[in-house]
């Protein structure tokens, strides 16, 4: 089976999508063919749309905007359903990441992908919600299983599993195993290096500018 793994994070490098990525073709191994396709920008490309025609089962991983799928995303979706009859059926599964520690806060942007599916005549297997997605760029040195992201390593074996046969499944989600309150500190301190580096100072963190 051909899996088109299409990377939908308007980051060019170093994303949370790429790195899930990443994961999910090293439980592939020879069990199936995955053709990558990024997909940063608000259109789609003659190549991707013949990629597309190739594979049989797309998988659409991208970061959770504001509860939902980044703005650039629904335009490539509006342009691939108008393409529909190109394409036949295909099954969808979305693979969702979020800055949360819970991977439910990313179901309404599942949803979202999963509608668009169905108006679009393809078949809408499922999605996987991953919470703790900003810590996932620095746990790229560990391998499948290790924890902390040992929960997520599964579900991408289980979404595996599911694309390979063909299967609908109800969304689901996993998350860093972390306890909230240090994921938490982690990421202020992440959010503090970022104000030192840019020449603010830690305090600054959620200063309110007077208007």
């Amino acid at each position: 089976m051909r899996i088109a793994l299409i990377n939908a994070s308007p980051k060019v490098k170093e994303s949370a999508s790429g790195a899930l990525i990443r994961d999910f073709r090293a439980c592939v191994h020879e069990k199936g063919e995955c053709e990558v396709i990024t997909m940063n920008k608000p259109t789609i490309t003659e190549e991707i749309v013949e990629t597309l025609k190739s594979c049989e089962a797309w998988v659409i991983f991208y970061p959770v905007y504001v509860d939902g799928v980044p703005g650039h995303i629904l335009s490539c979706l509006k342009a691939l359903e108008e393409k529909k009859n190109d394409f036949g059926q295909k099954y969808i599964y979305a693979v969702s990441n979020c800055g949360f520690h819970d991977g439910r806060q990313c179901e309404p942007s599942i949803e979202v992908i999963g509608h668009w599916s169905k108006r679009a005549g393809h078949v809408f297997g499922g999605g996987v919600g991953i919470g703790g997605g900003g810590a996932l760029t620095a746990l790229l040195h560990m391998k499948p299983g290790d924890k902390p992201k040992s929960k997520i390593d599964k579900s991408l074996a289980f979404l595996l599993e599911n694309i390979l046969e063909q299967k609908i499944f109800d969304k689901f989600y996993a998350n860093v195993s972390l306890p909230r309150a240090i994921y938490k500190a982690i990421a202020e301190l992440g959010w503090g290096n970022s104000l030192v580096k840019n020449g603010k100072k830690r305090k600054d963190i959620g200063f309110t500018p007077k208007i």
